[in-house]
């Protein structure tokens, strides 16, 4: 019986395992995304520095009504089934502090429902490559993400760049029209 278990194994494993892990119902995937700029369209209230980087003080000064102007980009809807997918750990990855009315949009937007909302505390002022990196590499040697497929989905390059170094795929936004409703 064990060479049997061993076979199956190595079967999956040289398959890639896609058909099998819809049949036997294990988590295959993780996917991130970034909200401002990757899924939600902000722009209306963004002051951005020479890197892409949000103005902090000025972001978190923004009202409740500025937030719920907020509208969304096209990613979004792949971003909605993978939170319908139970094969898909979906995580948001965001440089916002996340305030009520910034939770009152993702409900709003339908992407409320995900696994994992990683936002910043009021007191962090990191830059956004170095505040996402310590965010995500908490949590990428946890046993249940480790050997999992990784995609991470962002608008900036630099961020894009220092994920693909912790093993995610990261594809850049003229790739995104790949990933949509079936």
């Amino acid at each position: 019986m064990e060479s049997g278990k061993l076979l199956l194994e190595i079967f999956i494993y040289l398959l890639g395992g896609f058909l099998f892990r819809g049949v036997l119902w294990v988590v295959f995937m993780i996917a991130v995304f970034d909200l401002d700029g990757t899924v939600i369209d902000s722009s209306h209230r963004a002051l951005t520095n020479e890197k892409g980087g949000i103005n902090l003080e000025n972001w978190r000064t923004h009202t409740r009504e500025q937030i719920l102007g907020d509208s969304e980009l096209p990613l979004i809807s792949f971003m909605r089934d993978c939170i319908s997918d139970s094969n898909i750990r979906t995580w948001i990855c965001t440089s916002r502090t996340l305030s009520r009315a910034d939770k009152d949009l993702l409900d709003n937007l339908g992407i409320g429902g995900a696994d994992l909302i990683l936002s910043r505390d009021r007191n962090d002022n990191r830059e956004d490559v170095s505040y996402k990196l310590a965010k995500i590499k908490k949590r990428i040697n946890l046993p249940s993400v480790k050997q999992r497929e990784k995609i991470f989905f962002d608008d900036r390059a630099d961020i894009r760049k220092a994920m693909s170094e912790l093993g995610f795929t990261c594809p850049a936004p003229q790739y995104w029209f790949l990933y949509h409703s079936a």
